[in-house]
């Protein structure tokens, strides 16, 4: 488990997003979720890089970016969604997640929160009914 402090230490804190296709919203619902939970942990603004329309095999200039400022020591926490935002191969996400560990950053995925089923309508349920077994 990572352990934040708060407000406390001297980097900044950063999110970085990837989408691939690219999205005309540029991930708006991922990035409302990172800053309050980021708010909720006490973290400051993060600072967003984003990587919209780049595939994880193509260079991700805004991922590069981030990994030289905190390898400078500029950010030291960094905000995901999840892991696959630098690969979806687990290896090279991993990857990543080290060097940022390696240089003293803090890598906070999002908590997983399974979807519940959705509740069937109303008519589905009346059809159901009349239906012989």
């Amino acid at each position: 488990m990572t352990v934040i402090h708060p407000r406390s230490s001297p980097g900044g804190v950063a999110a970085y997003l990837r989408c691939y296709p690219y999205d005309a919203w540029q991930m708006a619902s991922h990035l409302r979720a990172l800053e309050e939970y980021g708010d909720r942990l006490g973290l400051s603004a993060p600072r967003v890089f984003l990587d919209n329309g780049v595939s994880s095999r193509n260079l991700r200039p805004q991922l590069r970016r981030l990994l030289a400022r905190a390898a400078e020591g500029r950010i030291d926490t960094v905000l995901v969604p999840g892991r696959w935002v630098f690969s979806l191969d687990n290896r090279t996400a991993d990857s990543v997640t080290d060097f940022l560990r390696g240089v003293g950053a803090d890598v906070v995925e999002l908590p997983y929160q399974p979807r519940k089923a959705p509740e069937p309508w109303p008519s589905a349920l009346v059809g159901a009914e009349r239906q012989p077994v």
